[in-house]
């Protein structure tokens, strides 16, 4: 029941998709408002229609339907319910039909909040984001069908098919259960279970403004409209992307036993290249807005974006590379490439003929080096910069190299480690000196004084880095163009609601509330770069003063490292959780001088399978504000355990790399919280309207 109902409502979500395109296209050419209605309509049936498949997957997974293809490669009977419900995306047939599924929740979204205020855009909207998921419904459909079932056939065959066949027959249920796969070992923690979900909204997020920006082009309609129905949108893919990312970092630190975060992998960077183009996207449409500029540009960013979305899809599912994040090779890989590169011509097609029109010309010059503009178009440069040599070091080399001389260069963490960190140096810089600039043009003497105060609290956490952590000159360097980016918006917040205090009389909670629901959008960003800053500190850190060492010990033996003492107390191996892996457990004591300040467990799972056995290192971790102490068991002697062999990590400063990504997700809320905020508030005297201004409080 559940495949047949389920599969049923993606040929009728499929059929709606296709609809709701013709529906559209012809009720613009025509002006049949009608046909634009149904084509809104038919994008809502869709959504419904998936929403149903989805729950029929669900539903399977729940109840254990292992005859279901998809079901029995991703679940078993020792799978605990949360990871059952959570192998929805799993494996890449599921997370192909949720994909498929966010992207009408995101359309009909689009659709329901702009229907009324962007009319002439919206049958392009409704055309452009239903044909994206009409491509994806049909890789469902034709290449990855999760609602395949098992049946045997006369002469013993099995095959795989949703109905039954003439002469077929569902294996044994038991037999079925015995043989079952059951999730991969790897995506059985917290930070995989959230992470693919995050990456998936923040990819198919990116849809709607491309959708706005294409249904600009093709409706001629090139003001402003496009970007105020779809900035939000942009700011919470972006948040969803940052998160993703984040959560990636947690997960490989956690699981994949290396003792780092992020190990510039093919997919990783895959996933940070549409947020490279999207953060340019969001500095750059505040100067088509402020001064009417960078049309083209814009129109270039946000395509580029979406480009990058769908080939990081590609690289990911296409088995361009290998890596631990990536799903297995299959046939979807020559589909999605010409998906992309299909819409990637058609979106340049249109800009080029909107601009040999003369419709995208910008309405201002840049007229001063230091003005906010040609901050951001530097700041924009150094972004794309960075996308160029991510994307070279990750796919251009080897693609290249593999066309060009048959062997396939792999450009590693050196390439990455030498290109990357000046050009990151750089937007840190532009992070700190950009905000201070005004539009149009700015001095050096007023951007000099505004950057004062920031510069001593700058030279203050210089001085209590050097006291309380590790550090060399350079770094010391990179500690203060960092900490700069983050003391800027911090005391550009400060200014805005001592301003308010002093000339309203407002007390100090009512002013920084109003200040903050005066622009939302402003000191939203201010938040968001305060998080980076304690990201960048926290990479810092744990980068360049990682310390590592590994020693096998015997029982009741010790080894220090950087003034702690780790001491090997015992083992407890054969130990069975509720979910059937076996678990060997190293028992540890660690010490910081005289003082015991953690008895950790470092663990080596092993959990059963169809394909023999699967292992997954646990790592232990004491963790304080000032770093980790993490440890890893490597090995241990047969039988006794008499000895085992562990590595020993010690990364100052990472926790500011979770504690800034909450940061920054603050400040994506306030940023993006609906509705527009009052411009003027009724009653302030004119007096305090002066003090407010000049403090910066008015955007």
């Amino acid at each position: 029941m559940y495949a047949e109902i389920g599969f049923i409502a993606l040929l009728m979500a499929f059929g709606t998709a296709i609809y709701a395109i013709g529906a559209a296209l012809y009720g613009v050419r025509t002006r049949a408002e009608h046909l634009i209605l149904s084509a809104r309509n038919a994008a809502f049936a869709n959504f419904a229609l998936l929403t149903i498949s989805l729950v029929m997957l669900w539903g399977g997974l729940i109840s254990e339907n292992y005859q279901m293809t998809y079901i029995w490669s991703v679940s078993d009977p020792n799978t605990p319910i949360f990871f059952r419900i959570t192998a929805l995306w799993g494996s890449q047939a599921g997370s192909i039909l949720f994909w498929s599924f966010l992207m009408s929740l995101f359309a009909v979204g689009a659709i329901f909040l702009n229907w009324r205020g962007q009319r002439r855009l919206m049958p392009y909207v409704i055309a452009y984001t239903m044909a994206v998921v009409t491509f994806f419904l049909g890789l469902s459909i034709f290449l990855e069908n999760p609602f395949e079932r098992f049946w045997i056939m006369p002469n013993n065959d099995v095959i795989r098919s949703v109905f039954i066949p003439a002469g077929g027959i569902a294996p044994s249920a038991d037999r079925l259960a015995q043989t079952a796969n059951g999730l991969n070992p790897l995506l059985r923690h917290f930070g995989m279970i959230i992470h693919p979900p995050m990456l998936y909204l923040g990819f198919v997020g990116f849809v709607i403004p491309f959708a706005f920006a294409m249904a600009a082009l093709a409706s001629g309609d090139l003001s402003t409209n496009w970007i105020k129905a779809s900035r939000r949108w942009a700011l919470v893919s972006w948040v969803f992307l940052s998160l993703g990312l984040i959560l990636g970092g947690r997960w490989a630190y956690d699981v994949l036993g290396w003792g780092g975060y992020w190990g510039w992998d093919p997919v990783e960077n895959a996933a940070f290249l549409p947020w490279l183009v999207g953060s340019a996207f969001l500095h750059s449409i505040m100067i088509q807005e402020k001064r009417g500029m960078l049309k083209v540009w814009n129109m270039i960013l946000i395509i580029g974006s979406f480009s990058a979305v769908i080939f990081g899809t590609f690289a990911t599912r296409s088995g361009l590379v290998d890596s631990v994040h990536s799903f297995a090779r299959s046939s979807i890989g020559f589909p999605m490439f010409f998906f992309w590169a299909g819409v990637t011509i058609v979106s340049v097609g249109l800009i080029l003929y909107r601009w040999r029109r003369g419709e995208l010309r910008d309405e201002h010059k840049f007229v001063n080096l230091l003005s906010r503009e040609s901050l951001f178009v530097l700041n924009n440069v150094i972004f794309l910069m960075l996308f160029v040599a991510i994307f070279w070091g990750s796919f251009g080399a080897p693609i290249v190299s593999e066309l060009a001389m048959g062997t396939k260069i792999t450009l590693g963490r050196d390439y990455f480690m030498t290109v990357t960190p000046p050009l990151f140096l750089a937007l840190f810089i532009l992070m700190g000196i950009a905000p201070l600039s005004a539009w149009g043009a700015t001095s050096i003497r007023r951007l000099g004084s505004s950057l004062l105060v920031p510069l001593m609290l700058t030279g203050l956490f210089l001085v209590v880095m050097m006291l309380v952590s590790p550090w060399n000159w350079m770094t010391l360097v990179g500690y203060g163009i960092v900490a700069l980016a983050g003391y800027v918006p911090l005391y550009e917040v400060y200014r805005g609601v001592a301003a308010r205090h002093r000339g309203l009389k407002e007390s100090w909670f009512k002013a920084t509330t109003s200040l903050f629901a005066r622009n939302r959008r402003r000191y939203g960003g201010y938040i968001i770069h305060m998080g980076i800053a304690v990201i960048g500190i926290g990479v810092l850190g744990s980068t360049v003063f990682q310390k590592e060492t590994q020693r096998t010990l015997a029982v009741g033996e010790s080894l220090t490292l950087e003034g702690y003492t780790l001491t090997y107390d015992g083992f407890l191996d054969g130990q069975i959780a509720e979910d059937g892996r076996e678990m060997s457990i190293a028992e540890v004591t660690v010490r910081r001088g005289d003082t015991v300040i953690a008895h950790l467990r470092p663990r080596h799972d092993v959990y059963p399978g169809s394909d023999g056995m699967s292992n997954q290192t646990i790592a232990a971790a004491h963790s304080t504000l000032e770093n980790d102490f993490y440890v890893l068991l490597v090995s241990w002697e047969p039988m006794s355990a008499s000895s085992a062999t562990f590595k020993v990590y010690i990364n100052p400063l990472i926790n500011l790399v979770w504690w800034g990504g909450l940061i920054l997700i603050v400040g994506t809320v306030v940023a993006a919280w609906w509705g527009e905020p009052a411009l003027v508030t009724h009653g302030e005297p004119a007096k305090a309207k002066r003090t407010i201004k000049g403090a910066g409080a008015k955007a």
